[in-house]
């Protein structure tokens, strides 16, 4: 009877880590799909910007062909700095849903670890109460210090967001400052 029970246990984990597998690769091919459709959108987008600007200058007004010409280029780095901005918070979601799936696992091991101490502190012969209070300690502290790397990982990706947000903030509101500038002259 023990030995169809540990078989079964085996069987259930190992179903366990498949689906847990497939977790972890569908949150990936979902990722990397999407950064490919921002890829391909940010090239449509170059090669779009390239062509307006490769026009070659007529004869005519210079002013407009040139105010023209800036407003692509304006236009250019407004869509790269909403390519950076996409791929920032693609990788900071990406990021979080690895760091839960790390988190259910851990717990899933964790809760596991427990049961497997528990089953062994009742069936363990006297004198191991010491060794079964410095696995349970253990745990915790393991648990704790898990708990802790996540939520300062998740701290650091959010500051490093802001600060890319802000850095970029100051450039497009210079650009199209200047956009203003020149269609008003």
């Amino acid at each position: 009877m023990n030995t169809l029970v540990t078989t079964q246990k085996l069987a259930k984990a190992a179903n366990g880590n498949i689906e847990a597998f497939q977790s972890l690769a569908d949150t990936i091919l979902n990722a990397t799909e999407r950064l490919m459709a921002l890829n391909i959108d940010a090239a449509r987008n170059a090669c779009a910007c390239v062509s307006a600007g490769a026009a070659p200058l007529v004869e005519g007004d210079m002013r407009e062909q040139f105010a023209s010409r800036l407003a692509v280029q304006n236009q250019s780095l407004e869509q790269a700095a909403d390519y950076f901005r996409n791929i920032n918070a693609l990788f900071i979601e990406t990021q979080g849903e690895i760091a839960a799936f790390g988190t259910r696992q851990f717990d899933e091991a964790a809760r596991g670890l427990g049961e497997f101490v528990e089953q062994f502190a009742h069936s363990a012969p006297a004198g191991t109460n010491e060794f079964v209070n410095a696995m349970k300690t253990a745990m915790s502290n393991a648990s704790a210090a898990y708990e802790s790397f996540v939520k300062t990982s998740r701290d650091v990706a959010e500051t490093n967001l802001a600060a890319a947000s802000n850095a970029l903030q100051p450039i497009l509101t210079a650009q199209a400052s200047n956009t203003r500038g020149r269609k008003v002259a």
